[in-house]
């Protein structure tokens, strides 16, 4: 049960208010017209979330006390007669989680609460996920790592870390200093460094090389790559041991001539710069692609090559200042021109070359994707005017629907019979459920599946109101588990508990009290709904599986069409046990 803080400065509203949120079946905590008590009572409270009216009594209002609460990390939904923009602006910059604008639907307000809840819980669960991502990468990335504090004490290192030093990390952490485990030679500076970086990072070098001292007194020289960790005074250092660096040199120039042979026989056209962003050479694919010879852009600067390609030269002057300052090394798109005038689309894969202290040159990777742009651009359209033209068709079936449901309404209040009334009435109701499943298939951003928890409530909801049922003598209980479902399955599912819980609310409780609870689990692709109340039960003689009532063929007749297979237990009332899965899409040729 989801708690909620209500802030609202009309009492009377906020007592309306309570009582439609208590029976939508939410704990509404507290009660408050002042922004400072709203502070209170959200830092003691710790509500899921809060309802937040705009206009306060007392000097704060309630974007105000909003921003002060967001430190609690704790949604706030403003519910305001306020709709100008000033206002709305003003509520947007303290980042709420919905803007409700006076008078409003209760449906609404249910809908953005859940929204609400659901939005929080995502993010809690992916702030959670994202600390074991940095923690995962941290323990495996290969390289010695370790997270220093601004008091110098090292309070976090991996396993490369401990190896390297030949410490373990319960005799690093939170017990040695960073500047302790390097070479007296190099203690000063470690120190400055340190010092300096904490004042501006740009004032520390973020790459160099020192000697660290082992465990067991063994001198190893390193490389270290370090820098700050935003929003914090701490600093996390990488180091890699020179002896394996070394080695990787060697490799790298066994392995020069066979890059060689790479460059000039790949299939993207490759350009290399020097680092003032001259033209030092480009292999075939590139001359083959622009049309261009070897003495005709070789020691020609990158903005001049970009001009003849098309490019504005204050474009090309951007680009080649980016990537030489290491700004700008992301893969791009750029739309070039050959020597014919042909535009060419490009996926670009920009790298830098460097040594240990200055970047020498370098290298651009150039992939030709204009076909795969072109066939993508297509394909793109084409699926937006299909989703299009599918939303469309299920809101017109939606509206189709609730005409005919209007024209059975009409058509009940001219029927004197009692029984062909309720024959119709019955009608009026299966089709509002078909319906509702067409409403939550357009608004899904998933064309084709419906959270199907939501379409449950809000159907079971609907048969309560329609039948006036007083929800506290035929008390609802529902556990349903968030699943998505085709239509195929979504829709006959919905009109078994249409069928069941309407049939249950008409004739289980002849004394007007009882229980009915509504169950869907799942356990891989088997979902189980289970429909029972504590009511009167059905009449012995009647075979449910052979029952010519219409009510009961329509549900033998769903559960047929589901492949499910259904047991009753009359023990206790009566219970339908379904079990069913997932129906798979059949494309209509």
């Amino acid at each position: 049960m989801a708690k909620i803080l209500l802030v609202e400065d009309e009492m009377v509203e906020a007592m309306n208010l309570k009582r439609s949120l208590q029976s939508m079946g939410y704990d509404v905590m507290a009660i408050t017209s002042y922004g400072e008590e709203a502070i209170e009572k959200a830092n003691t409270l710790k509500p899921d979330i809060i309802l937040m009216d705009i206009v306060l009594k007392g000097k704060m209002d309630g974007i105000t006390a909003a921003k002060a609460i967001s430190k609690l990390e704790i949604p706030v939904i403003y519910i305001s007669a306020l709709p100008d923009d000033v206002t709305v602006n003003r509520a947007l910059i303290s980042a709420p989680y919905g803007y409700l604008v006076k008078p409003y639907d209760i449906r609404k307000l249910k809908i953005s609460i859940e929204v609400a809840l659901y939005k929080k819980q995502m993010e809690n669960k992916l702030k959670r996920s994202q600390e074991t991502y940095y923690q995962t990468i941290f323990e495996n990335t290969g390289a010695a790592t370790v997270i220093i504090e601004e008091n110098k004490l090292i309070s976090l290192v991996n396993m490369e870390f401990a190896s390297l030093t030949g410490y373990s990390k319960e005799e690093i952490e939170g017990k040695m200093e960073w500047p302790a485990i390097f070479s007296h030679e190099d203690v000063s500076q470690m120190k400055e460094y340190h010092k300096l970086r904490r004042i501006n990072p740009d004032y520390a070098p973020r790459n160099y090389e020192a000697r660290i001292i082992t465990r067991n007194g063994t001198i190893k020289p390193v490389h270290l790559t370090v820098a700050m960790i935003p929003g914090t005074e701490k600093s996390m250092a990488s180091i890699l041991d020179m002896t394996e660096l070394q080695r990787s040199k060697i490799a790298i120039k066994e392995s020069q001539e066979r890059f060689k042979s790479i460059f000039e026989n790949a299939a993207e056209a490759i350009i290399l710069f020097d680092c003032q962003g001259n033209i030092v050479e480009f292999n075939g694919k590139f001359k083959e692609t622009f049309g261009i010879k070897n003495g005709e852009i070789i020691g020609q600067n990158f903005v001049k090559m970009g001009t003849m390609m098309g490019m504005h030269p204050e474009e090309s002057r951007q680009i080649i200042n980016d990537l030489i300052t290491g700004n700008e090394l992301k893969q791009v798109e750029w739309i070039l021109k050959n020597i014919n005038g042909k535009q060419i689309v490009f996926r670009v894969r920009p790298s830098l070359i460097k040594t240990k202290t200055s970047v020498i040159g370098i290298l651009l990777i150039m992939e030709d994707i204009t076909e795969l742009k072109n066939v993508e651009n297509s394909l793109k359209n084409s699926l937006e005017e299909k989703e299009m033209l599918l939303r469309e068709i299920h809101h017109r079936v939606k509206n189709n629907l609730q005409i005919i449901s209007s024209l059975l309404s009409l058509q009940r209040l001219q029927v004197e019979n009692p029984q062909t009334a309720d024959i119709l009435w019955e009608c009026q109701g299966r089709v509002r459920a078909m319906a509702m499943i067409h409403e939550n298939i357009y608004q899904s951003q998933d064309i084709g599946r419906i959270n199907f928890k939501n379409y449950v409530e809000m159907l079971l909801y609907d048969i309560y109101n329609l039948y006036r049922v007083d929800k506290k003598l035929i008390i609802l209980e529902m556990l349903i588990e968030g699943v998505e479902m085709g239509i195929e399955t979504a829709m006959p599912c919905g009109l078994v508990i249409n069928e069941l819980a309407t049939n249950c609310i008409k004739h289980a409780f002849p004394h007007g009290n009882g229980t009915l609870k509504i169950e869907l689990k799942t356990d891989g692709d088997l979902h189980l709904l289970i429909i029972e109340d504590d009511g009167i039960g059905l009449p012995e003689n009647l075979d449910p599986q052979k029952s010519k009532k219409l009510g009961l063929m329509v549900v033998n007749t769903l559960v047929n069409q589901l492949n499910g297979e259904m047991e009753i237990d009359r023990t206790n009332g009566t219970k339908f046990i379904i079990k069913f899965r997932e129906l798979p899409y059949n494309a209509q040729v």
